[in-house]
């Protein structure tokens, strides 16, 4: 059951709402915010201390009850978020990722937040690599397609507004909804791992961007910002980097099969390279992102670490 009674907010002034923090990123979001510099909501997994928060019909009004003052920006990381799910029901799937968020988005402007749209690295069609801010989207995949028509809402409006783009994100904990995780999981059972050779991007650990993100609201950036990691590197090549932690706590069980991103099964084509260019955030900013094989190693290292 959806728990649908939110949680008392606090009584002072957070500086950002969270909305939709109960994925990947948000808990990480959260804790770079500090104690009490952040309001979270979830809509079907919640958190402790967070409200509940539907992108179709919540009203955002309804978060503020009880505060001091109003954040001043909303970091809006709404929507369904698996691929498949909006290829197989691209209608369904825009009710919440376009037409939902675009209804929150006109709200939070009408209250005077800002907001800042997480988008993703599908906008690209992975025809190359390194994509920069200027690089004209061509999304291949109806997730993307998705992103992209939020993404040309916001940059209509007039200012503030933020973009952020985002690669696929790792955590250097252990982690069921991590493919590090997934991996140390699978190596140590009586199978084959399918992993692309081909497949090329820019990982990045979970709470590298959620500093990454809170420094852009901290410093009031504009615009569009690519938050990749600082190193292109294909699966495979993240995939060796747990094989070699790995084998230094247990001897792997599982077969590891190399194959082409086109041999594995899905509804849509993935974008064979959606690499980030993120070198205008850290021209402009002093936030470091670690290695993403130093976080492959960290990962392993947790999940043995936890038994």
């Amino acid at each position: 059951m959806i728990n649908t009674q939110p949680t008392t907010p606090p009584a002072d002034n957070p500086a950002v709402l969270l909305l939709g923090a109960s994925g990947f990123l948000g808990p990480a979001l959260a804790e770079a915010s500090g104690p009490g510099g952040a309001i979270a909501t979830h809509c079907r997994n919640p958190r402790p201390g967070s409200l509940y928060f539907d992108a179709r019909e919540s009203p955002v009004a309804g978060l503020l009850t009880g505060l001091r003052g109003r954040p001043k920006a909303a970091i809006i990381m709404l929507g369904i978020t698996a691929i498949d799910a909006c290829a197989r029901d691209p209608n369904g799937t825009a009710a919440v990722n376009v037409h939902g968020v675009i209804r929150v988005i006109d709200e939070l402007r009408a209250l005077a937040i800002a907001p800042v749209f997480v988008s993703s690295d599908g906008v690209f069609d992975g025809g190359r690599g390194m994509w920069c801010e200027a690089d004209a989207p061509a999304p291949i995949l109806e997730y993307g397609r998705q992103k992209l028509a939020v993404e040309r809402y916001v940059s209509s409006l007039p200012p503030p507004w933020l973009v952020v783009r985002l690669p696929k994100m790792l955590d250097p904990a252990r982690n069921p909804r991590c493919m590090l995780t997934g991996w140390v999981e699978a190596l140590g059972r009586e199978k084959k791992i399918l992993c692309a050779t081909d497949q090329y991007f820019t990982p990045a650990a979970a709470p590298d961007v959620a500093r990454a993100l809170a420094t852009l609201v901290r410093q009031n950036a504009q615009g569009v910002y690519h938050l990749g990691g600082p190193q292109r590197l294909s699966r495979r090549d993240l995939l060796d980097a747990v094989v070699a932690e790995y084998v230094r706590h247990a001897v792997p069980r599982a077969q590891i099969v190399s194959c082409s991103l086109r041999d594995i099964g899905v509804l849509e084509p993935r974008p064979l390279d959606n690499s980030l260019d993120s070198s205008r955030f850290a021209q402009a900013f002093q936030c470091p992102f670690s290695n993403p094989k130093t976080v492959a190693t960290a990962a392993v290292q947790a999940f043995f670490a936890t038994g």
